[in-house]
C-alpha cells in the first residue's frame, strides 16, 4: 500500500461514517414537555347510568384538560375505563367528543387506546382516529412488546392519516413496561414516527414479581430507568418517567382535614417532587402525571432557578467567545469548559428560556444569540 492509497482509505472511511448523525436526546421529538397527565376517558360511580352519569362525569374530568396547566395530557381508553365492553365503548365516544369540544390552547394532545393484542384496539383506532384524529399530537402504545408490533402500529396510523385527511400524523409514545419491552427498546426507538419511550414501572415490577415501594423505587429500578434515558437520547428520542403514585389527596372538607390527612398531603407532595427531580437530573425529559397536585412540583423540576440559569448563559456565552478566539476550553473559575461541559450547560439555557427565568434581551446583553450557542455547544 502505498501513501495516497492509504489517504483514499481515510477519505472513503471519512465519508462512510460522516453520514451518520450526531443524536441527543429529542432530536427527533416535535414538541415539548415536561409533564404528561393522564385523564380517564371514562368513570362512573356505582349504580350510574354509563351513558347518562358516566358521560356527564368523564367530560367533566376530560373538560379539565383545557384549563389544567399540565404542557402535554393523554385521555386513557385503556387503564382507566373498565375491562368490559360496554365501557370501552363509551371511553371512545367520551373521548372523540372531548377532543373535539375544547380549546387546549398550545398543550400537547394525545390519547391511549388499548393495546394491540386485545379485542378493543381496533374500534379504538377506527372510532377516535377518524373523528378527532386531527387533534391529536401524539397517541401513546400501552404493554408493547417487540419492535414489529410498534412498527405496524406507525404504519396503521401513517394509513389513517392518509385515508381520513389528517395533516400532522401523530407521534407514538411507547410504554416500556415489560423486560421483553426492555430487551427491544433500542429497536423500537429506532422505529419511524416513535417519539418517546415512556417507563412503566408498575407493570414492569409485576413481570419481575418485584415491588413499586414509594422511598426506594429510585433505587430499585436504577438500572432500567438510567438505560432507557440513554437508549431514547441514542436514537434522538425523548424517555419520558414513570408516574408517583402516592397522590396528594385534598381533604373532601373540615371534618377530613385532620393531621394525619394534611401529613399524608404533604408527603404525597414531597416523593413526587423528590421523584421529578431524579428524572430531570437523569435526563428524562419529562414525567407522567396522575393528580391535578402534581402539575406544579412535577414540571418545576425542568425549571432551573434564575441564578443557575444566568450562570450557565454566562459560562456558555465565555465558551462562544473562547471559540472564536482559538481556544477549544476556557477556564470559568475553578472549572475548565470544552465543548462537553459547554454542550451540558446549553440544555439549562434552553430551560431557563422556556420557563422565562431567562429572557432574549439577556442573551442579547451576553452578547450571543440562542443559535450561536446551539451551534458551537450544541452537538458533538
Amino acid at each position: 500500500m502505498d501513501v495516497d492509497t492509504w489517504t483514499k482509505s481515510i477519505r472513503d472511511a471519512h465519508l462512510r461514517h460522516a453520514a451518520v448523525p450526531d443524536q441527543v436526546r429529542g432530536l427527533h421529538v416535535p414538541y415539548f414537555r415536561r409533564g404528561v397527565l393522564s385523564i380517564p376517558a371514562f368513570k362512573l360511580a356505582a349504580g350510574g347510568d354509563p351513558a347518562v352519569q358516566g358521560r356527564q362525569t368523564s367530560l367533566k374530568l376530560m373538560a379539565g384538560a383545557a384549563k389544567y396547566p399540565a404542557d402535554a395530557f393523554f385521555f386513557d381508553l385503556e387503564d382507566a375505563a373498565p375491562d368490559q365492553p360496554e365501557f370501552k365503548r363509551f371511553a371512545r365516544q367520551f373521548c372523540s367528543e372531548a377532543l373535539l369540544s375544547h380549546d387546549f390552547g398550545d398543550r400537547v394532545v394525545g390519547f391511549r387506546p388499548n393495546n394491540i393484542r386485545t379485542g378493543h384496539f381496533e374500534a379504538d383506532l377506527v372510532e377516535v382516529l377518524p373523528a378527532a384524529g386531527h387533534r391529536l399530537q401524539f397517541i401513546v402504545v400501552p404493554k408493547s412488546e417487540t419492535a414489529d408490533e410498534v412498527r405496524d402500529i406507525a404504519q396503521l396510523v401513517r394509513q389513517a392519516c392518509q385515508l381520513f385527511g389528517i395533516a400532522r400524523v401523530p407521534q407514538l409514545e411507547v410504554l416500556i413496561e415489560s423486560p421483553r419491552a426492555q430487551v427491544q427498546a433500542q429497536a423500537i426507538a429506532a422505529v419511524p414516527g416513535v417519539a418517546a419511550l415512556v417507563f412503566g414501572a408498575y407493570d414492569f415490577a409485576r413481570c419481575l414479581g418485584s415491588q413499586v415501594h414509594p422511598d426506594t423505587w429510585l433505587q430499585d429500578q436504577a438500572a432500567v430507568r438510567q438505560l432507557l434515558v440513554a437508549i431514547a437520547a441514542s436514537e434522538g428520542k425523548d424517555a419520558i418517567d414513570a408516574v408517583t403514585a402516592t397522590l396528594p389527596v385534598r381533604p373532601k372538607d373540615a371534618q377530613h382535614r385532620t393531621p394525619q390527612a394534611l401529613a399524608d398531603r404533604a408527603r404525597a407532595l414531597q416523593l413526587c417532587q423528590r421523584d421529578a427531580a431524579d428524572a430531570a437530573r437523569l435526563g428524562f425529559a419529562a414525567k407522567w402525571i396522575l393528580h391535578p397536585d402534581q402539575i406544579a412540583p412535577i414540571q418545576s423540576a425542568w425549571n432551573p432557578s434564575r441564578e443557575r440559569a444566568l450562570h450557565a448563559l454566562q459560562v456558555c456565552a465565555g465558551y462562544a467567545r473562547a471559540q472564536q478566539a482559538g481556544s477549544g476550553a476556557e477556564l470559568a473559575g475553578t472549572q475548565l469548559v470544552d465543548k462537553a461541559v459547554a454542550g451540558e450547560l446549553l440544555w439549562v439555557v434552553q430551560a431557563g428560556l422556556r420557563a422565562e427565568v431567562l429572557q432574549d434581551a439577556e442573551l442579547a446583553q451576553a452578547g450571543v444569540t440562542l443559535a450561536e450557542l446551539v451551534r458551537v455547544a450544541g452537538s458533538r
